[in-house]
């Protein structure tokens, strides 16, 4: 939110998990955040796996940011 007022595209990237969590804050705070969501759960994973996940959410979080 920070960044998107200064006009600095943003966003957040969590676990499917915490998806209706960050609706209920979105909407609290009145603001709509960019999100890329990986799979539940993070914790646990190998480096390769999360490595994986990176690679699989990256174009999702540049195509959030660009301008």
């Amino acid at each position: 939110m920070t960044l998107d007022r200064r006009g600095i595209p943003g966003c957040a990237v969590s676990t499917e998990e915490f998806r209706p969590a960050a609706a209920a804050q979105a909407r609290a705070l009145g603001f709509e955040p960019a999100f890329a969501w990986v799979p539940h759960p993070i914790q646990n994973r190998t480096a390769a796996e999360l490595e994986a996940i990176a690679k699989g959410v990256l174009e999702n979080v540049i195509a959030l940011i660009k301008p």
